[in-house]
């Protein structure tokens, strides 16, 4: 079965191509309240403290948010944390609300969702309007408590009722985006004004879309740009986003890409992701800029940081194809989390540039799990994230899951559903699912047994740019198997997988030259070539080959038999048993290397015990006649006689069984004994092998 690599960048997902603004999350999705941030004289600290320790609820609430939000005092989350457990203790609803909210959000600590929810509905329960809001969020993305789409809807009904800005911003969302039944644009731009009015930027971002678009309100771009220059002027990240691509489209103002770009800088040095995210696409391509990849880098890696699962997907890849596995993991995995928490408001849809990158994220992670590379092996995780990817039209984790079925790994074996799957990655576009199912036919692992099936999905995978399926058709040729035999055709073929780093193909190749087949003159500088291709892609059989170039010569290529030890040696190490061969008669003959009987009685027995039948007789006989110091006439008899078992039918046969012979003749009673016990063991070891 054909391994692919585990890091492809596009095939099989659809082409990815990177656009200079790719489509923005818009409005983003419910967001949670933001508390007024206390400020108080500086003569009135003091007096504050002092409540505080006195027993005054709201003061100590006071003190808790100066520190958490870095007002009065320096930012200092532990100390506010102290202060807002001290007023939660005096019965603070507001204290409830602000130390679940910080709890939540994590910044400065570590997160505890399940406290945070237990603190904001104590205090929601009460009728704190922003701990309804912000409760709303939580059922919104199950933070801390179970998902529930209506509770989201009933908590933010109630805040917005109260006319918390937050909780009309995202109930016109529900209502907008089908959460609250029936998608109803409408009422969404009812609360979305209700908010607006009373100049809450989110809001007026969230109008300005609908105006922009003309959902629930009639389209009117000019209105849509003066919503989104309000929210922008109270620096509000999302409308100056929204702003910017305004001037960017010519939305309600003329086309400016030069506002459009200074807008997005002011968004992204306010946190949003979105804007760190264009900012470096349009650095990458030079729209409206001079290009300059370390700036655009700069850019992605903040926006990742900053959650943009897009911008976190394309660094997680980055890391992939450099083999940094580890930090790949780490951001394919915010990718991953973060599309998931997205769904509801910015579905992954496998047409759209958005869709293809986040299935290619869940694929790439899926095979780190698979591998364990980077991260902790998880094949039940793996396998959901594949179906995840696959069902978003990701050819490659379609073929992954067909090969896990084939396999038997992490599901029960099932070549039907595999064959399946296999077909669906083929017309996909993925080269390897074709070469699979082409082995499949050629093997009848498929259930059936068939030559010119095979062929077919070849000639496939091959119109797919699949090179080891241009080797195959090469081979076919070759053979004349289900095609007249042609070798023109299948020089051709080995040709262009040969030039393409298949080292099968190399090898092949480099055959041909050397001894002149398929209608080729002989040339061993040719075949020293593609000898040397396939050694550079780590084929230890090439070793073998060129270091026979070297030790015979030849009118091409002189003969250099301490070039040929020192490639027979590299072979050798790898455990090509012809190649220990060689280097053990090398060491015998002192040809190449100094003469050294230890070091061929030590390669004569490597290449003996990897099954060479030649080795074994030469290993057999040295041992009979004691050659390295020793007589042990029971392992000279073994190896003599798997010799003559083992070794083609001529001279060489017939002299390892005369020699078997002799030695087992003079063998004692005990001796036969365990030399059959030896002979038995070896016969099944070399059999397993």
């Amino acid at each position: 079965m054909h391994v692919v690599t585990s890091f492809w960048v596009a095939v099989g997902c659809a082409a990815l191509a990177s656009t200079a603004f790719a489509s923005p999350s818009a409005a983003g999705g419910p967001a949670l309240p933001e508390s007024p941030k206390p400020y108080i004289a500086i003569r009135q600290w003091g007096d504050l403290i002092q409540k505080a320790l006195d027993g005054d609820a709201a003061s100590a609430t006071e003190i808790g948010k100066m520190y958490a939000y870095g007002t009065n005092a320096p930012q200092d989350v532990p100390e506010a944390m102290r202060w807002l457990s001290h007023a939660v203790d005096l019965g603070s609803d507001e204290a409830r609300r602000e130390l679940g909210l910080l709890l939540l959000r994590g910044k400065g600590i570590q997160k505890d969702p399940e406290l945070a929810a237990s603190l904001i509905r104590q205090a929601a329960d009460a009728g704190d309007s922003e701990a309804e809001a912000a409760l709303g969020v939580m059922y919104a993305y199950g933070d801390g408590i179970s998902q529930d789409w209506a509770l989201a809807v009933d908590w933010s009904q109630k805040a917005a009722n109260q006319d918390n800005p937050w909780a009309q911003a995202n109930l016109g969302l529900f209502l907008e985006s089908g959460r609250a039944g029936a998608p109803d644009p409408t009422r969404a731009a009812a609360w979305y004004r209700r908010a607006a009015d009373h100049d809450f930027p989110l809001a007026q971002a969230r109008l300005g879309l609908l105006y922009q678009r003309g959902f629930g309100v009639e389209r009117n771009p000019t209105s849509a740009f003066g919503l989104y220059l309000r929210a922008a002027q109270e620096n509000d990240a999302i409308a100056e986003r929204l702003l910017a691509l305004a001037f960017r489209d010519g939305i309600g103002t003329p086309p400016d890409q030069t506002e459009a770009i200074a807008w997005l800088k002011r968004s992204s040095q306010q946190g949003d992701g979105d804007s760190m995210y264009m900012l470096s696409e349009i650095y990458a391509a030079g729209q409206g800029v001079a290009p300059d990849q370390e700036v655009s880098r700069k850019f992605l890696v903040d926006a990742a940081e900053h959650g943009h699962v897009l911008a976190a997907a394309q660094v997680g890849l980055d890391y992939a194809a450099t083999a940094d596995h580890a930090d790949a993991a780490k951001w394919l995995e915010v990718a991953v989390d973060g599309a998931a928490k997205e769904a509801d408001f910015l579905p992954e849809e496998p047409a759209n540039f958005r869709g293809r990158k986040l299935a290619l994220a869940h694929y790439h992670l899926a095979m780190l799990l698979l591998n364990g590379d980077g991260i902790a092996r998880d094949v039940t995780r793996a396998i959901i994230l594949l179906h995840h990817a696959s069902g978003h039209e990701c050819g490659l984790a379609t073929n992954q899951l067909a090969r896990m079925y084939h396999q038997g790994l992490g599901v029960a074996r099932d070549d039907a559903m595999a064959v399946r799957l296999y077909d669906a990655a083929a017309f996909a576009g993925v080269g390897s699912a074709a070469f699979d199912l082409a082995e499949g036919y050629s093997t009848g692992w498929v259930g059936e047994r068939s030559t010119a099936i095979a062929l077919r999905w070849f000639r496939r995978s091959a119109a797919l740019g699949f090179p080891e399926a241009w080797f195959a058709l090469g081979r076919a040729y070759e053979e004349a198997s289900g095609v007249a035999r042609d070798d023109n055709e299948a020089l051709t073929w080995y040709q262009l997988a040969g030039n393409n780093n298949v080292a099968a193909a190399q090898l092949r190749l480099g055959d041909i030259a050397r001894f002149g087949e398929l209608g080729q003159p002989r040339n061993d500088q040719v075949a020293l070539r593609w000898y040397r291709l396939a050694a550079d892609h780590g084929e230890a059989l090439a070793e073998e080959k060129i270091g026979d170039l070297f030790w015979q010569g030849s009118a091409e290529l002189s003969r250099d038999r301490v070039a040929a030890v020192r490639h027979y040696t590299i072979a050798a190490s790898r455990a090509v048993a012809p190649a220990e061969r060689k280097l053990a008669i090398a060491y015998a003959n002192g040809d190449g290397v100094p003469a050294d009987d230890t070091q061929m009685m030590r390669w004569e027995r490597k290449a003996a015990e990897s099954g060479d039948a030649v080795a074994a007789g030469m290993l057999g006989y040295a041992i009979m006649i004691g050659l390295d110091g020793t007589y042990d006439l029971v392992e000279a008899a073994t190896w003599l006689t798997l010799a003559a078992e083992n070794a083609q039918q001529g001279k060489w046969r017939a002299l390892a069984a005369d020699y078997s012979q002799d030695a087992q003749s003079k063998l004692t009673s005990p001796e036969r004994e365990a030399f059959h016990a030896r002979l038995a063991r070896w016969r099944s070891t070399l059999d397993d092998e």
